[in-house]
């Protein structure tokens, strides 16, 4: 066999000194390992993660806080919304009253039928006999008056007063 392996201590501040084994290959005594890791890539890794993180955490909330200010302004548009679209339904029924659509069709001349006449869809039938409405007489036209006659009138009175008691002479004698 061969011969025992002899190691030589070596001071961290001394040098190393090779050994020879029987074989003729150099063995030389390997400096202890260094047990701490350098501090200042660790320090800078954390410093690097914390303010990462914590700039995530302010976009975050900004973010959702313009999303708050975003979501209350629409809350307030739809309501508004909401009111407007009650009001214009509101119109939207009282134009559609019988009375006032009645009114309306007689502002533009329309008359009523007396006896209206239906159409059945699913056949197109005419049910009933249709007769065309008849339009009331016009109103009498106004008849003009008269203008009064030359007389003065009484100090107090106009010439329309004046006129009044001569017809009103007239019309009693």
């Amino acid at each position: 066999m061969s011969a025992p392996l002899t190691r030589t201590m070596a001071r961290p501040s001394a040098a190393v000194t090779p050994v020879r084994t029987p074989a003729g290959h150099r063995l030389s005594l390997v400096p202890p390992a260094r047990t701490s890791a350098a501090r200042a890539p660790f320090v800078v890794l954390l410093g690097a993660l914390l303010t990462t993180g914590l700039a995530g955490l302010l976009f975050l909330h900004t973010s959702l806080a313009e999303d708050s200010f975003r979501l209350s302004d629409l809350k307030t548009r739809s309501a508004a919304l909401t009111d407007r679209e009650q009001a214009l339904q509101q119109v939207v029924a009282r134009a559609a009253a019988p009375r006032r659509l009645a009114a309306r069709a007689e502002a533009l001349g329309m008359v009523r039928s007396v006896n209206p006449a239906f159409i059945r869809l699913a056949d197109a039938k005419i049910l009933g006999r249709p007769r065309p409405g008849v339009a009331p007489p016009p109103p009498p036209a106004p008849v003009p008056v008269p203008e009064a006659t030359a007389t003065a009138a009484p100090p107090g009175e106009t010439s329309a007063d004046v006129s009044e008691h001569e017809r009103d002479a007239g019309t009693s004698g």
